[in-house]
């Protein structure tokens, strides 16, 4: 139904009681229209009977809708609407035998609410239980005979795929936008899903490195109308967020600045929070000040659920950031120490950790490591750049310089002409040997952007590594124990600890207990 029909319809509803068209009304436009009609489609569910209410719990949603719509924009953004959205979906589905539901409409509705309830509270876990039962619920009553019309077809493996994303699993995640787009496009009057599914595949292969996969779903998203201005920032943040990546990858100053002006800083209340935060701490670190950025990540995590912060997309980013950002402001060990206690062995941490070997001068360990990680199919082609060019660097300072050319020649294939980020992350003397040994192609604007671009790291480190075992006798060191004590609560000799005790005072450049603890927190092995 046209928007521009919608007084009419509404009158005619209001004055015959027809519920079940005023239900058909919400379920096309209730996310879509503000202002008068909004404040209108909120007059008329005022009057719907309460028992008409727990008949059709979708007006309740509706209702939610319409009230947000007519109260204006809030300070918080999407942050009011989301949470009542949230809110009511959880208390109608906890009120309802969700696996007993025979609407299509009813499930998804009240499900993906209450899906997206989970979600916020950081339960991840359970907002993907619920959604695969949603899935097996729909999919039993969809082949039913005379089964109810699906208001928005794609919504629910929308939400699906939200979760996924969440959760750090982004092939799942993408599959499941796919499905979305496709059931979105397949009915008319389902733009909206259609339009987020895109975003948010955009979103996902951007975070990726994927930027020409990023591209394409970008087009498709730009191909639909904009939404209603309440409801554009969750609609198209994935969008944004994508653009802002292309722009960083190019060293675009001012685009990533722009993208940012949409997305803030990751401490809104967009669910995709987690991938808004990683181009934020990426433009500190390559574009911005690191220092800065290192600071604003400590209070990153005090504006989200504890949980969700704890765990997967987010819980990756952090640390990733945390990690890059100890790395350029100087403080290595601390860096390391947080690799090692993160996952040592994954993809998402292997690039800082190659960075300080080769930062260290540990040239055969690169290269060992970069092999190993290059190619995995859950690294980020982002990462992929800068490992073969760290690959490329430490062959060159072992003077092997037949295996730097090889991976200059696997970079091509991963580094578009325009992409500034990769070489930019080399300190100049690096990125000048591996221009002069490569072909490395170079836009005219690229190679300017490059030439602009300030040193990141450092060009050496000094890492200081203690055994576990010597880690261990320092904290009890810390605690206050005597060399006696800690012999006793560890249940070895005496001379072992002395041993130990001389070993890490010799790596930490102390002659004293004092001296020894002091350096010790000052690089973070405590």
């Amino acid at each position: 139904m046209p928007v521009a029909e919608l007084p009419g319809t509404l009158a005619t509803i209001a004055a015959t009681r027809d519920w079940a068209a005023l239900e058909a009304v919400c379920d096309e436009h209730a996310l879509d229209v503000g202002g008068d009609l909004a404040r209108r489609l909120m007059d008329v569910l005022d009057q719907v009977p309460d028992e008409e209410l727990r008949a059709r719990p979708r007006l309740l949603l509706a209702w939610v809708a319409a009230y947000h719509a007519v109260s204006g924009p809030h300070a918080g953004g999407p942050r009011p609407f989301l949470h009542h959205y949230a809110d009511t979906g959880t208390r109608l589905a906890a009120a309802m035998d969700l696996d007993a539901e025979t609407s299509v409409a009813t499930l998804v509705a009240v499900g993906t609410a209450a899906v997206t309830g989970l979600r916020l509270r950081g339960a991840t876990a359970e907002a993907e239980e619920l959604g695969e039962r949603l899935t097996a619920r729909a999919a039993r009553l969809r082949a039913l005979p005379g089964a109810d019309p699906e208001p928005h077809p794609g919504r629910l493996a929308l939400q699906r795929g939200l979760t996924r994303s969440l959760a750090g699993d982004f092939p799942g995640a993408v599959e499941f936008y796919r499905q979305a787009y496709e059931r979105a496009t397949s009915e008319p009057g389902t733009a909206a899903t259609a339009l987020n599914a895109a975003a948010n595949l955009a979103m996902v292969f951007a975070h990726l490195g994927h930027g020409a996969l990023a591209g394409r779903w970008l087009d498709r998203m730009r191909g639909f109308e904009p939404p209603a201005e309440r409801v554009r920032s969750p609609l198209t943040a994935g969008g944004a967020i994508a653009e802002g990546w292309d722009a960083l990858d190019r060293h675009d100053e001012a685009g990533v600045a722009s993208r940012l002006e949409v997305t803030g800083d990751g401490t809104g209340q967009l669910e995709v929070w987690p991938f808004v935060a990683a181009l934020v701490f990426a433009h500190g670190l390559h574009l911005g000040d690191p220092v800065t950025a290192l600071a604003h990540l400590g209070a990153l995590p005090l504006a989200h659920a504890p949980a969700l912060v704890g765990q997967g997309a987010a819980c990756q980013v952090i640390r990733r950031a945390h990690v890059d950002l100890l790395i350029a402001t100087g403080r290595p060990t601390r860096a390391l120490r947080l690799i090692k206690e993160s996952d040592p062995h994954g993809t998402w941490l292997a690039l800082p950790a190659a960075r300080l070997r080769l930062l260290n001068g540990e040239y055969e360990a690169v290269r060992a490591m970069t092999s190993r990680t290059s190619w995995h199919e859950t690294a980020s082609r982002r990462d992929v750049r800068q490992v073969l060019l760290l690959k490329a660097v430490a062959a060159l300072r072992m003077g092997d310089r037949d295996e730097a050319r090889r991976s200059l020649v696997l970079l091509r294939h991963v580094r578009p002409p325009d992409e500034v980020l990769s070489l930019a992350s080399l300190s100049p003397e690096d990125r000048d040997e591996v221009l002069r040994l490569g072909d490395v192609p170079l836009t005219d604007e690229a190679a300017h952007r490059l030439a602009r671009a300030r040193p990141v790291f450092p060009d050496r480190v000094e890492l200081v590594e203690l055994t576990n075992r010597e880690q261990l006798v320092l904290t009890e060191l810390e605690a206050g124990l005597t060399v006696a004590e800690v012999a006793r609560k560890l249940v070895v000799s005496v001379n072992t600890v002395r041993t130990q005790v001389k070993s890490a005072y010799r790596k930490l450049g102390a002659s004293t207990r004092e001296g020894a603890l002091m350096r010790a927190r000052e690089l973070g092995v405590l």
